[in-house]
């Protein structure tokens, strides 16, 4: 059987309704654990935007056919973020920003933390994924961000000037560096390259890249990465599926893909389709992706294809899932595909922070690439960093299910972050009790909302 027919079948398999259309299960095999952290004067939201977040609409629009399940989960007691002289989370910093490292806790307490890192050490931690480390071989670091937010940009153009200055300060080796878009789609390679060269223009350069029709947030926002690449000679890596081809899913499902364009895509055919299987999956789809194919379809948003091509039905589930992962498989690809061919190399993944959050989006997809590697070649591990810029309650809780909740966009207190999903072990009958499903003994294990927070000042 053909292979991307058989990922399709899978997709149905473990997608269909009797398996998880119920907040039931959404209420017991998804208890999330938040963790509660004093806030602090310095810290603020994001909201020096030049577009109407798309959260925002969702929010005053949609009410989520989750938000019983959510509220009827019940935790072990907020998590406490602690710090060396046992007091609560000092938020300030003189670098622009604070930083938060996540500890996730699988324990029958379910008690994650969020513990304060320097913004010296947090660089430091970063800039250990070069090959100047035996550790490691290189990697990648994901920076999880808000698109038409200018501080999450400010941020990320901050990080790739300190990690640069950082991998190349005078010790005579230059570690390989790049920047991975989300924002640009692959076919357009060429021309971020000219770019960068200064051969074309930033107008040049926007336009060939189809800029406004094909990612359509403002590119204002992301001026500051832009020319600190070209300033600094640093490569801009494409990292998405073309639109032609992501419209070909959404309609027919994967089998609709031209095969060469499948392989390009997705080289590991077989550990696409294995990744889909285990329970921390299903949570993941149930809290993450789930949810937003609900809101599209409420506002409308299902009956075009990325494209524009219009649908005579809504699109349906399968469709809209094997889109969205196939969006998050060629990121992650491209981005190992990088780091394979420059050794020791670091890339900076600059993608939507709903590709980030959780561990299973992009993120684990890369972790995949990286340990087959690691299994075939022996040797160093390729680094994996997931961080959240400037997170609000709105990113870590199930899309549309807490429209009512005053702040809910606000970056200022991290404490109230969803910090971890718990999920069952696997093999456990779904049909059984809720109360049997959160016995601590039924935990399989959690997945954090990402390995560091960071906020601006």
């Amino acid at each position: 059987m053909n292979i991307y027919i058989l990922i399709s079948l899978l997709v149905l398999i473990i997608h269909s309704d009797d398996i998880i259309n119920s907040s039931r299960i959404v209420t017991v095999a998804l208890a999330f654990s938040p963790a509660k952290v004093p806030s602090s004067k310095k810290t603020r939201t994001a909201t020096k935007c030049y577009a109407l977040n798309r959260r925002d609409v969702i929010k005053q629009s949609v009410e989520s056919l989750l938000l019983s399940g959510v509220a009827a989960v019940s935790h072990p007691g907020a998590a406490t973020a602690e710090t060396g002289d046992g007091g609560g989370v000092s938020s300030g910093s003189s670098d622009g920003y604070s930083v938060y490292g996540i500890v996730p806790d699988p324990s029958p307490q379910l008690y994650p933390a969020l513990k304060p890192v320097t913004p010296q050490k947090f660089m430091s931690k970063l800039s250990s994924l070069s090959s100047q480390k035996p550790s490691t071989k290189g990697g990648v670091i994901w920076l999880g961000e808000h698109h038409n937010s200018l501080p999450d940009h400010e941020l990320q153009t901050s990080i790739i000037q300190s990690l640069h200055s950082s991998l190349n300060n005078g010790s005579g080796k230059r570690t390989p560096l790049s920047i991975g878009l989300e924002q640009i789609q692959i076919k357009f390679q060429n021309h971020l390259d000219a770019f960068v060269a200064g051969d074309i223009s930033e107008k040049e350069m926007i336009t060939l890249v189809e800029w406004d029709t094909r990612w359509s947030w403002p590119y204002e926002v992301y001026r500051p990465v832009f020319n600190l690449a070209r300033e600094l000679g640093i490569p801009l890596v494409a990292l998405n599926v073309n639109s032609e081809d992501l419209a070909l899913v959404e309609k027919d499902g994967l089998p609709g893909l031209d095969p060469k364009m499948r392989r390009e895509y997705i080289p590991d055919p077989i550990g696409f389709a294995t990744f889909l299987e285990p329970q921390s999956y299903r949570t993941y789809v149930n809290y993450v992706i789930r949810p937003s194919y609900a809101l599209h379809r409420d506002m409308g948003l299902l009956r075009k294809t990325m494209s524009g091509q219009t649908l005579d039905v809504d699109m349906p589930f399968q469709n809209f899932f094997s889109g969205r992962v196939l969006w998050d498989e060629s990121m992650a690809s491209h981005a190992y595909r990088w780091v394979r061919d420059h050794p020791g190399g670091v890339m900076v993944g600059l993608v939507g922070a709903d590709h980030v959050k959780f561990q299973l989006g992009v993120q684990g997809r890369f972790e995949r690439f990286a340990a087959a590697a690691a299994a075939g070649e022996g040797g160093g591990e390729l680094g994996n960093v997931s961080v959240l810029l400037n997170p609000t309650l709105i990113d870590s809780r199930p899309s549309g299910s807490i429209s009512g909740l005053l702040r809910s966009d606000s970056a200022r207190n991290p404490g109230g972050l969803t910090l971890q999903l718990r999920y069952v072990k696997e093999g456990l009958d779904m049909d059984g009790s809720e109360e049997g499903l959160r016995l601590p003994d039924n935990t399989g294990g959690v997945l954090s909302l990402a390995d560091y927070i960071v906020i601006s000042a």
